[in-house]
């Protein structure tokens, strides 16, 4: 099959459906704003106060994670700094298994001891929209756990 029917076959031939590239556009998507999990049992101790709000973090699958197929690592530079919560990985770890790209960035930092909440992190992935109309939504803005509603009281 030469290329002019390999892209027929696609829908981008003369004969096939053209998509104006003016309704369509690429935008990060935040998935994810919470904080890291595990953050006293890895290397966060090394990177104390090195860490900064904005800086890119690398998120990994463990695929043999043997408590948690849907294990995501966390790392800041070459130090691991624990994992995106248990009950929060699934979804992530299903796209990050279909070669989608996330993006993680540390979204707050906080230094006060207490390890185990000290540092949040967005996840961004890039879709592609065909109308780019933005919804406010204000819950955006802070980690999931942060937010105050009738689940998160305790």
């Amino acid at each position: 099959m030469d290329r002019s029917n390999f892209l027929k076959v696609l829908g981008f031939g003369t004969a096939g459906l053209l998509i104006p590239n003016t309704i369509l556009s690429r935008k990060p998507i935040k998935i994810y704003d919470n904080y890291i999990k595990g953050i006293p049992h890895y290397d966060y101790k090394t990177v104390f106060g090195l860490v900064k709000k904005g800086e890119p973090l690398t998120l990994k699958r463990e695929l043999s994670n043997l408590y948690d197929s849907f294990a995501i690592e966390v790392y800041y530079k070459d130090f691991k700094l624990g994992y995106v919560a248990a009950y929060e990985n699934i979804v992530m770890s299903n796209i990050m298994d279909q070669g989608v790209e996330l993006k993680a960035l540390i979204s707050k930092v906080h230094h006060q001891g207490k390890s185990y909440n000290d540092i949040a992190m967005e996840v961004y992935a890039e879709v592609i929209i065909a109308n780019p109309k933005v919804i406010p939504n204000a819950n955006l803005e802070s980690p999931a756990d942060d937010l105050e509603d009738l689940y998160r009281l305790t």
